[in-house]
């Protein structure tokens, strides 16, 4: 620095260029040197996503959810896939507990019980077909939600000209994400991917054909008929990575090109199994072999019939020779366990239930198990929040106003509409274990008997209901078993003592 400082007195303003180009320098090369992963070179080319995740939806357009489905429809690993995330996070149906309470925070039982009775009612008739029930609606949409990414229920309320099956007014429309159109763009009239927003990005209305665009029945004059819904009308249940992102994408958008050429693999190893298992063997003609022989054609080639167990006779020279096979490939299981980890890794599922394979110890097992619910889990709550408590809520101002529910007066505004969904139990992988583990639990003073109930998947009222018949079932068959006891004893003792008085007579 002092040829510099010396420098700077002669030629004040090229000493000041230098430096600033020198510290540039630094920088730049303590950048490279910090952040390898940015710089392209012979063996890897750097490829970026730099647009929005609505920029990237335009980009793909249809497509993507169009090949998940084709996946879900013909690849048997997607259809596994999507069934084992669909068992795991919805079941057969969420169960609903409603906590309604009163001023003193204790639970109203008694309504509870009523709500869940009309509830149960309603569930019969859920959606505007009348042909499936609450517990496939739920997995329907679950899997319109994995499968395509998204899926739409446009909540109708006392609508004219509806008949209603159940005596709350109440239904939904379920629809596909084919009717929201994606390429519905109008950025004058804030309106993206066939949602109108407002200033702030907040839904205002969606966009809806009248009809499905891909249904081979639709009418011609229904062709392109858009409709628009007010968004406090639709739940829009959507999968999705990115912030701000409009529609959802499908689960498996990273794992389907993993999953088709495991599938194009898989075909090629049959094939191949198959062309090895019709090859048999071959004559072979050492330098000894008489090509004049009586039953040799004019090519020299002589015409045998295959079947099984055929014995041929050789000719002088001749020998049979068998084709080695390379088939069934022994390493497939392996490298197909491989891939199948890779998937499951993608999609958030168990390898074990992907595969069929629950080799390992209880310990692994175990480990699998929890790691595979926090997915699962987390499916869950984001159906709650997005389908089941905004339908749960619609449902019951509809069933209050309709006069099927009689709301308490003790009750609270602010628990009116709590409620909580169970989700599916976990399966027990040693179910000593599990219970000794709720045992030591229960204790401990560290949970209760009712949380470990909900774990099981039923429901604690109806269990301390069912405990309390039982006790006093078997209370009273106790009492009378021990009454019969007494009279038998007293009719014996009464015997033996006319017995008694007979002998000494």
């Amino acid at each position: 620095m002092k040829a510099l400082d010396a420098v700077a007195w002669i030629a004040p303003g090229a000493a000041a260029r230098w430096l600033r180009n020198w510290r540039l320098y630094r920088l730049e090369r303590d950048a490279s040197r910090a952040y390898d992963a940015v710089q392209s070179g012979q063996w890897r080319e750097i490829r970026k996503g730099s647009g929005s995740g609505n920029a990237s939806l335009q980009a793909a357009g249809t497509r993507l959810r169009e090949i998940a489905r084709y996946i879900d429809e013909n690849v048997d690993l997607g259809v596994g896939l999507f069934d084992d995330i669909i068992n795991n996070a919805v079941g057969n149906g969420l169960m609903l507990a409603p906590g309604v309470r009163n001023s003193a925070g204790e639970l109203l039982e008694r309504f509870n019980r009523e709500v869940t009775e009309a509830w149960a009612e309603w569930a019969d008739a859920p959606e505007t077909s009348g042909t499936i029930g609450w517990e496939q609606v739920q997995r329907l949409v679950a899997r319109s939600y994995l499968r395509d990414g998204e899926a739409f229920a446009v909540k109708l309320t006392a609508a004219r000209g509806f008949r209603y099956r159940t005596p709350v007014p109440f239904v939904l429309e379920l629809l596909e994400a084919d009717y929201c159109p994606l390429d519905g763009t109008q950025a004058d009239q804030q309106t993206f991917h066939g949602i109108r927003l407002d200033q702030w990005g907040a839904p205002v209305e969606y966009l809806f054909y009248s009809q499905h665009p891909g249904d081979p029945f639709v009418r011609l004059r229904d062709i392109g008929q858009l409709r628009r819904v007010s968004a406090d009308n639709v739940q829009h249940i959507r999968f999705s990575r990115r912030l701000r992102q409009l529609r959802g994408v499908p689960i498996i958008h990273a794992i389907i090109n993993r999953l088709r050429d495991l599938q194009d693999y898989e075909e090629s190893e049959r094939i191949a199994a198959k062309v090895a298992a019709d090859m048999t063997a071959f004559i072979e003609r050492t330098s000894e072999f008489n090509a004049f022989a009586t039953d040799v054609n004019d090519a020299k080639n002589r015409t045998l019939e295959m079947s099984a167990g055929q014995i041929y006779t050789l000719l002088p020279g001749e020998k049979v020779s068998t084709i080695k096979s390379e088939r069934p490939n022994t390493a497939l299981a392996d490298f197909r366990n491989a891939m199948l980890r890779a998937v499951a890794a993608g999609a958030g599922a168990r390898f074990s239930s992907l595969a069929k394979d629950y080799n390992g110890t209880y310990s692994a097992q175990r480990q699998e198990l929890v790691e595979g619910a926090t997915a699962y889990r987390v499916h869950t709550a984001h159906l709650v929040r997005a389908f089941h408590k905004p339908v749960y809520r619609e449902w019951l101002t509809a069933a209050i106003a309709s006069g099927r529910l009689r709301v308490p007066r003790d009750a609270t505004r602010a628990s009116l509409y709590r409620c909580d969904f169970r989700p599916p139990a976990l399966p027990w992988i040693d179910p000593l274990k599990e219970a000794q583990a709720w045992q030591v639990l229960i204790q401990a003073g560290i949970e209760s008997r009712a949380e470990i109930i909900r774990q099981r998947g039923r429901d604690p009222d109806e269990v301390m209901r069912e405990i309390e018949q039982e006790t006093a079932i078997a209370g009273a068959v106790t009492a009378d078993m021990v009454d019969a006891g007494s009279d038998a004893l007293t009719d014996s003792a009464k015997d033996n003592a006319d017995a008694g008085t007979g002998t000494d007579g």
